[in-house]
């Protein structure tokens, strides 16, 4: 009887270790791109299990890495490393191309003999061109075209607004560790101005995809309406946890309005 409790309480220790090590938690949030690339060129069906498993392989391998060049981890990275390996042979052109491409941008972001992190703008660009890959990986079960690449930067717009957002929650506790993020070395006042272009910039891209006959009038709405909020929230309120969570809610509220407009026509 013992034996089985020991038994049970390994194996629930396990699984909260993985879902800590992997930050599977969030895994939700960026998969989500993934599915809005699937569904803007494929009906939901079997086709879309490959890019789902390799997105997941990716985002663990991104969080255990960078834990394990952070804070001394174990190297938990293996695991999804090597499937992701394992799945390259398995893979269309582009999607072997983007994994490839994911891998290098993370292992230069976490790595110690790069260390991409420690440098501003180019540690904000690659939070802002790795998950934004995503949506490419979903999209790549065809090829990818100009459509494609034009997703992809409205939704590298969103992603660096909220890079920005996370760097300035941060602002403190990287400023004691002498960590030099964006943030610290711009100050929040240029941070915001920064948050103010890309989501003007996420405005055009929008707009151009609604003029191409990709989005239609309520999409272009939703996306303004978005746009417009956060621009006030951030131009009236100071950057806090608060506002990182709005932001991320919002954000995946409006991507739910995608997918059901992708899924449905």
């Amino acid at each position: 009887m013992r034996r089985g409790i020991n038994l049970k309480k390994t194996v629930d220790l396990m699984r909260k270790k993985f879902i800590e090590v992997y930050r599977v938690r969030h895994w939700y949030y960026y998969l989500g791109f993934i599915l809005l690339g699937f569904s803007l060129v494929s009906p939901l069906k079997l086709g879309l299990l490959t890019p789902l498993l390799l997105g997941a392989f990716l985002l663990a391998y991104a969080y255990s890495f960078n834990d394990f060049c952070d804070e001394r981890e174990k190297p938990y990275y293996i695991f999804p490393l090597a499937l992701t390996i394992l799945m390259l042979p398995f893979l269309n052109f582009s999607q072997f191309i983007l994994a490839l491409f994911f891998l290098f941008i993370v292992t230069a972001y976490s790595g110690r003999s790069v260390r991409l992190k420690s440098k501003p703008f180019l540690s904000s660009l690659c939070n802002g061109i790795g998950f934004s890959i995503l949506f490419l990986l979903g999209y790549s079960v065809r090829a990818v075209d100009f459509i494609a690449l034009l997703f992809f930067l409205l939704f590298f717009s969103f992603n660096m607004v909220s890079q920005f957002i996370h760097e300035v929650v941060d602002l403190s506790e990287d400023k004691k560790n002498k960590i030099i993020t964006t943030a610290v070395f711009l100050g929040e006042k240029n941070i915001k101005r920064l948050c103010y272009f890309f989501l003007l910039l996420a405005y055009l891209f929008s707009l151009y995809l609604f003029c191409l006959n990709v989005l239609n009038i309520l999409l272009l709405f939703a996306t303004v309406i978005f746009i417009a909020f956060f621009i006030y929230k951030i131009f009236n309120h100071k950057i806090d946890k608060k506002l990182r969570k709005e932001y991320r809610n919002l954000g995946v509220l409006l991507g739910l309005i995608y997918f059901i407009y992708f899924i449905s026509f």
